[in-house]
């Protein structure tokens, strides 16, 4: 059955984004927010846009339900939590079996299926549906992450295609992620990689800015000359940076990346929470994820600023020094940045992967990660064409190795990690802070140890718990409670 018509509820910037993308593909659009200021932007955009004959602003649920077809399909982008939570309360004296929920939002896959739950005794499908693409992609094409009832989700797969990003070879960037929350869980993933990935492109720019008093033209170039070749190539949160790098303050004097408040306040005022969950999930998950991490645990810091002061006097923290590196040597630092940028932008991948693999099995979605992999493309913030490629291809090749023994990533990791050293020390040195960059290459180090410290720790266990322990003379045993006990003096 052709969806024409759909019920969009919030109409905030993603809102009101996705309801002009829906009309722009021949979907005739009904409009509610409680905020009477966003429906009259999204009224004006529609005029603008010349889409005011498939916009329908309504002022209540009354007259939106009343203005779409059957089954009734809802489609909401709102802040995560309790707006969804009352959105989905209000809604289910106005839903009947076969109608839709498709929510838009960056939410909790957990609450998801919860909601799923609640309207299932109704035969009312609920689609986690995962958007990546921030404001320019919801309106003129995302990546898109559907989860939910496989017959729901592919009776509103025909108009998410339509939607939906084109990569290089003309293919949407969107497909069936699986059953229950598994939409949301992926954009989860998705965010975490991309809070890492951001973090280790910040960790950079302070060192060619502050380290090697690199200006905003140079610092782009750099920038720039990393998303046309490489292993970066043809990625967009590196493709967007040469241009940030250059954009001179309003006052002309110097770059606006200096007049900028160092304060990301979207996590420590819960507004974004997906970063959060996503480090939450891979300790639940048992899979080391340090590299997301770390760059989750420097936003935070960042939003404290008050703090943050007064414990820079407290403790008289120095900011990074200059060096007097210039010619070849310069050169040769910043090749060791590229590498070891690379080398964590991969690694932060395939941290995420690693999660989104273990869930996808406890959960049993049987999600296909290849075919997420060709999603994350156009229209996609963590788009990186030769790290996806080069993926894309480890899967096909050999499935069920681990990522980081698959020849083509292995290789990769291998040739980064001296570069990442170099990075890592030299930052140590000029007081530059590296925590995903200095988190990635301790991930390098005890994920593939084979005597790591922790026989130590064991031993402190069962000295104070009688825990146990096993030998390492013997087969290993794994997840297992220890063999041995012993009778430790003191």
């Amino acid at each position: 059955m052709e969806i024409t018509k759909a019920g969009v509820i919030g109409a905030g910037t993603m809102g009101g984004a996705l309801a002009l993308l829906l009309a722009d593909n021949g979907v005739e659009v009904s409009v509610h927010d409680i905020c009477e200021s966003n429906l009259q932007k999204t009224a004006a955009a529609a005029e603008a846009a010349g889409l005011s004959a498939r916009i329908n602003i309504c002022k209540d649920y009354d007259s939106l339900c009343e203005s779409l077809g059957t089954p009734k399909v809802f489609i909401f982008s709102l802040p995560n939590g309790r707006p969804g939570d009352s959105v989905v309360k209000t809604l289910e004296k106005y839903v009947t079996k076969g109608d839709i929920v498709i929510d838009a939002s960056n939410e909790n896959w957990k609450v998801t299926q919860a909601r799923q739950q609640i309207l299932s005794k109704y035969g009312v499908a609920y689609i986690g549906l995962g958007v990546s693409g921030g404001s320019y992609g919801a309106r003129n094409g995302p990546s898109m992450m559907p989860g939910g009832e496989k017959w729901a989700v592919d009776m509103v797969l025909p108009m998410l295609t339509r939607m939906a990003a084109r990569d290089d070879h003309g293919r949407p960037c969107v497909a069936n992620i699986g059953t229950g929350g598994s939409g949301h869980f992926v954009k989860m993933i998705h965010n975490g990689i991309e809070h890492g990935i951001m973090s280790a492109l910040c960790e950079a720019w302070e060192i060619m800015d502050q380290t090697l008093g690199m200006d905003g033209e140079e610092i782009g170039a750099i920038f720039d000359s990393w998303n046309t070749k490489g292993g970066l190539k043809g990625n967009f949160l590196v493709e967007i940076s040469g241009s940030i790098c250059r954009t001179k303050s309003s006052s002309g004097a110097g770059y606006m990346l200096h007049d900028i408040r160092d304060a990301v306040v979207q996590d420590a005022n819960d507004s974004e929470g997906t970063g959060s969950w996503a480090n939450v999930q891979s300790v639940e998950s048992h899979v080391p994820a340090p590299s997301l991490t770390a760059a989750h645990y420097l936003r935070i810091a960042s939003s404290q600023v008050e703090q943050r002061l007064f414990i820079n006097t407290s403790l008289d923290i120095t900011p990074p020094k200059r060096e007097k590196v210039t010619g070849a040597e310069r050169s040769a630092v910043l090749q060791e940045l590229a590498d070891a940028v690379y080398g964590t932008t991969l690694l932060c991948f395939v941290q995420g992967l690693d999660v989104l693999e273990r869930e996808s099995m406890n959960q049993n979605w049987g999600i296909d990660i290849p075919r997420v992999l060709e999603i994350w493309r156009a229209g996609c913030i963590i788009k990186s064409d030769a790290l996806l490629d080069m993926l894309h291809a480890s899967y096909l090749e050999s499935p069920q190795t681990p990522l980081l023994c698959r020849p083509q990533i292995a290789q990769d990791v291998k040739r980064c990690q001296p570069a990442l050293k170099k990075i890592v020390l030299r930052s140590i040195e000029s007081d530059a802070r590296v925590p995903c960059l200095s988190g990635t290459l301790e991930y390098l180090k005890y994920i593939g140890g084979v005597d790591l410290p922790t026989s130590f720790t064991e031993a402190q266990l069962d000295c104070f718990g009688a825990h146990g322990y096993d030998l390492k003379s013997e087969p290993v045993r794994h997840l297992l409670k220890g063999s041995y006990h012993h009778a430790w003096s003191g």
